[in-house]
């Protein structure tokens, strides 16, 4: 009777760590406990569904693209009105863009 449940114990053990699935746990135990005459044994019960990995939404790179050179046509418009000559606007605009380009570019990479 000991050993039933010492491998009663160690199937739970099992099944906790994940080595066994609920079904293959409740099948197992059912399987023991049939050996014991006094035992009632319940049919095993279907798992349910083990949980899956959440899925995490990346954004679309053309949408990213799209709406960085929106920024920069705004921005490069708001510069020329403050400091009133578009070509350093444009410039200065470009430049901030190719480093936010560049880094988003980093870091898709790993």
């Amino acid at each position: 009777m000991n050993t039933i449940f010492e491998e009663i114990r160690r199937l739970e053990t099992a099944r906790e760590k994940g080595e066994v699935s609920e079904f293959e746990y409740a099948v197992a135990k059912s399987r023991l406990l049939s050996t014991v005459e006094e035992a009632t044994v319940l049919p095993p019960t279907k798992a349910e569904p083990e949980p899956q990995e959440e899925v995490v939404a990346t954004p679309n790179p053309v949408g990213l693209v799209l709406i960085g050179m929106a920024c920069a046509v705004l921005m490069t418009i708001l510069g020329a009105q403050l400091i009133g000559d578009f070509t350093i606007a444009f410039t200065v605009v470009a430049c901030i863009f190719a480093a936010i380009v560049v880094t988003a570019f980093r870091r898709l990479e790993g």
